[in-house]
């Protein structure tokens, strides 16, 4: 029959959790161990032998030092629990969760320490901070999605007949005066226009196109939109784009706002610092997705700001360029395709947007693309005219 000593070490050392059995003055000052699974040797990196030899002081080992506050509290109490992050000795941070209980045996004060690995936990508190942050985004999105459709049909009626009739009253003018002041009309109506434009379009809900198409494609004719303001802001774009990058299904005019949506707040950014910039845009093949970044060297933003960019109505413009609903159009529609929307700024650094689209429909077999081709934009490209370009790009 198996004695009670081998009974009780085949029960410690079996355990998931570090265990150490310590003797404590009636100061709370560690004297000496009196027992330790093999768990707890391998987080201080010795054997059982030589841990029992040794003294709680000679251990680099915060958790097995009782400071006067700790041992008032377990004296009253008998049992506390503390969490601690502990350096391995290759400097690796674990976070632990630290269980003193406290007992007396044979008129000695003996302390029962366990120590539980809870980076796993971390983790996943830090993903469903994540996702909660999410869904509360999504939820005030929805409200707001709300709210705006009946503004925007409210101000379209009127809208439209400031337009029409600023566009007849142009016509028949014959004051240059007059003229100037009618056509000053119609240009802040085309631009409230916009505004409702943008109104209805965060607000829609609507059955989605989705094709098949391939992302480099939307990238490429985005940036063929827009090329003729970035060559005259003198902003470089760069294009690294993975070769072979599978098709997945996408309303293509969707994801193609978002980008120039995201171009435009880069160029304005990067063109009001600094007069010039330099753009990076790059595709990967992930696997399971498609990665897109989208990369400036502007100013950066704040992190009070970050935290804020997708917001709907949050704008960091002064003047009438901002809505404050592009970002919050873009992150919509990048959820509606159940992709994932990033973003990681310094400021003084520049700012990086990374947008991580699911691989759909690919039906055929693949290999994983590594080639890059990379395409630059800049002042020396043949610009085209602007009447080429839309006259009122998404915002």
């Amino acid at each position: 029959m198996m004695k009670q000593e081998e009974l009780f070490h085949l029960f410690l050392d079996n355990m998931l959790d570090a265990v150490a059995v310590y003797e404590v003055s009636q100061e709370g000052k560690p004297l000496k161990f009196m027992e330790a699974n093999e768990q707890m040797c391998r987080y201080i990196g010795y054997t059982h032998e030589e841990f029992l030899r040794m003294q709680p002081a000679d251990i680099r080992f915060e958790c097995f030092n009782i400071t006067p506050a700790l041992w008032q509290e377990l004296l009253e109490v008998r049992y506390l629990l503390n969490e601690y992050v502990y350096k391995t000795k290759d400097n690796v941070s674990v976070p632990i969760e630290i269980h003193y209980h406290f007992f007396q045996l044979d008129g000695r004060n003996l302390i029962f320490l366990t120590i539980r690995d809870i980076s796993e936990r971390k983790k996943a508190e830090e993903n469903q901070r994540r996702l909660e942050k999410d869904l509360n985004l999504s939820s005030r999105l929805a409200s707001v999605g709300a709210l705006t459709a009946g503004v925007a049909h409210e101000i379209n009626s009127p809208l439209t007949s400031i337009l029409g009739f600023s566009e007849r009253l142009a016509r028949k003018c014959t004051s240059e005066e007059q003229h100037r002041d009618i056509e000053r009309i119609h240009t802040e109506a085309l631009r409230a226009a916009k505004v409702v434009d943008n109104l209805r379009t965060f607000a829609r809900s609507y059955e989605q196109e989705k094709k098949l198409c391939g992302l480099n494609d939307v990238i490429r004719k985005s940036v063929e939109l827009r090329e003729y303001e970035l060559v005259v802001q003198n902003i470089v774009v760069e294009l690294e784009l993975a070769e072979n990058l599978p098709s997945t299904l996408m309303d293509f005019y969707k994801i193609q706002q978002v980008l120039i949506n995201m171009i435009l707040n880069a160029e304005q950014a990067m063109y009001q610092a600094h007069g010039r910039g330099r753009l990076l845009i790059k595709t990967q093949d992930m696997g399971n997705y498609i990665r897109m970044i989208i990369e400036d060297n502007g100013p950066g933003i704040a992190p009070e700001i970050a935290e804020r960019v997708f917001d709907p109505f949050f704008t960091t413009k002064e003047d009438s360029r901002g809505t404050g609903l592009g970002l919050s159009v873009c992150y919509g529609i990048i959820m509606e395709h159940d992709g994932k929307v990033q973003l990681e700024s310094k400021l003084g650094q520049g700012t990086r947007f990374i947008i991580d689209l699911p691989i759909k429909n690919s039906r055929l077999p693949r290999k994983k693309s590594t080639k890059v081709v990379v395409v630059k934009v800049n002042a020396k490209t043949r610009a085209k005219s602007p009447k080429s370009l839309p006259q009122n790009p998404p915002d």
